[in-house]
């Protein structure tokens, strides 16, 4: 009976596991029309998610799991047909930030993962939540299991300050003020709550 359990379980992982690989492939069968590989897709959608502080190529590899090399080849790409946009950083000469270009931001609704959004948004919304909640789960154990740092939201960041949810905050990694409207963008500096006080 318990060998039948481990099976059934092994099983059962295994089937989420051939889902999740499924969906994000038929998110991207048709891409090849909208003129971006799926790597690029991948980069315009976290440029434009990313917040200030993440929005560069060492950013861009944590994020889609990659090496920095073959994350520079995307993002250059991306430059030459006009996506992309340099801006050097006020603080620092050497380093340089990513920003989405107005020709970016138009393409924004071809993205093919909108469809698997779009999906998602035809589940409950206590399915979604449970969903959500499982995947981050899921995500987390593998970055665990391969020593890769999280990439998160703001708002369920433990660096920022527990202030006011409407109002600015400040980020303490990063000693800089925050606006309401980053709470939802991606860090790649982020600490998952559960990791305790910062």
């Amino acid at each position: 009976m318990v060998t039948n359990d481990r099976e059934d379980a092994a099983g059962a992982a295994s089937e989420i596991a051939d889902l999740v690989l499924q969906l994000g492939r038929a998110a991207y069968v048709d891409c090849a029309s909208t003129g971006l590989t799926p790597a690029q897709w991948i980069a315009i959608r976290f440029f434009a998610r990313a917040n200030r502080f993440s929005r560069t190529i060492s950013g861009f590899a944590q994020f889609h799991a990659t090496t920095r090399g073959t994350a520079s080849q995307t993002v250059k790409s991306l430059v030459e047909k006009g996506y992309l946009i340099r801006t050097p950083s006020e603080k620092d000469a050497r380093s340089v930030r990513f920003d989405l270009t107005a020709r970016a931001r138009r393409k924004l609704p071809d993205d093919p993962l909108e469809a698997v959004a779009q999906a998602a948004a035809r589940l409950g919304a206590d399915d979604r939540s449970q969903m959500t909640t499982n995947l981050r789960a899921m995500l987390a154990d593998l970055r665990d299991g391969r020593q890769q740092s999280p990439v998160g939201v703001c708002r369920l960041c433990g660096y920022r300050d527990r202030g006011d949810q409407s109002q600015e905050a400040c980020c303490r990694l990063l000693r800089e003020p925050l606006a309401a409207k980053e709470f939802e963008e991606l860090c790649v500096r982020f600490r998952p709550l559960s990791s305790g006080p910062a």
